[in-house]
């Protein structure tokens, strides 16, 4: 009896630091699980990091891009509306040309139409005479 006493002692000692030792590893395995997690959020965040810098970076690109396309526009329109203004120019000093020319024109007629009257009024003077 004292024997069996001592063997079911012995393993009711042994089942006794079986289920502590399996409740330990539960919380080990419990532990094990919950830092795996927060291992996979880390690594996430570090990948979501990456996306995050390559995005920043093809926005900042995007933007300065649309920046240049601005300021190339100013660019040619201030060319453009330089050639613009300088035809606008042209013309004006053609339109003066052209009006000068036209009082020339103008007076020169005049001229010749009073050197035929002038001609015309001498022969009837010296016919009338």
């Amino acid at each position: 009896k004292i024997a069996l006493r001592m063997k079911h002692a012995e393993l009711s000692g042994a089942l006794q630091r079986w289920r502590e030792n399996a409740a330990e590893w539960g919380r080990v395995a419990a532990e094990t699980r919950r830092m795996a997690g927060v291992m996979t959020k880390i690594a996430r965040r570090m990948r979501n990091a990456k996306v995050a810098g390559v995005f920043g970076l093809w926005s900042q690109n995007v933007s300065e891009s649309r920046r240049m396309v601005a300021v190339l526009t100013k660019i040619a329109l201030r060319i453009k509306n330089v050639q613009v203004a300088g035809a606008f120019q042209r013309w004006r000093e053609n339109v003066s040309e052209i009006r000068r020319m036209e009082t020339v024109m103008s007076k020169i007629a005049s001229r010749m139409r009073n050197l035929e009257l002038a001609g015309g009024f001498q022969r009837w003077s010296e016919n009338v005479a």
